[in-house]
């Protein structure tokens, strides 16, 4: 994949046989399987001990316009039962939005087994046949202790009203 310049391989593609729908419609995500590429399978060594996984992906399905899009409204909340029009509009770098002008995503999903170059994962947010750009460890230096989260007043409340309790 190619664009102004910049060349990103996939390492890897998503395999779970599953609508885009019925993704969308996962509030927890979905099981499935990251196949990882034959000649990158040498990346995966010692990667079985790990728990969780971040998956950098490319939103193949993200169309040029949508690419234009800079303030939509974070409608993963629906799933939650918030109504689309009780949503504040909010740029796109303040959510999760697939449509952005780099569709490039970030999941992290609980590492299940290993079977040579296939890893199977839950929790995935991801479409069948989205390409896996990069693979890294989920560890703690990477986290960020709950006493130390902090969310916007839009975000926390909307987050109280579907029950996620206190940020």
């Amino acid at each position: 994949m190619s664009d102004g310049g910049l060349f990103l391989r996939p390492i890897g593609v998503v395999r779970h046989g599953l609508s885009d729908d019925e993704v969308r419609n996962s509030s927890m995500g979905v099981d499935g399987i990251i196949e990882v590429f034959e000649e990158f399978a040498d990346g995966l060594r010692n990667i079985d001990g790990f728990s969780h996984l971040i998956l950098i992906s490319l939103f193949n399905k993200v169309t040029r316009e949508q690419r234009s899009v800079l303030v939509v409204r974070p409608r993963r909340l629906v799933k939650f039962g918030i109504r689309p029009e009780e949503l504040p509009e909010v740029g796109v770098f303040a959510t999760d939005s697939p449509h952005r002008p780099n569709p490039i995503g970030l999941s992290i999903v609980k590492l299940i087994g290993r079977d040579g170059r296939f890893l199977r994962v839950s929790g995935l947010d991801l479409f069948n046949g989205t390409p896996i750009l990069d693979i890294k460890p989920y560890t703690p230096d990477r986290s960020v202790s709950v006493n130390d989260l902090r969310t916007p007043t839009w975000y926390s409340t909307l987050w109280r009203r579907i029950g996620g309790g206190v940020i």
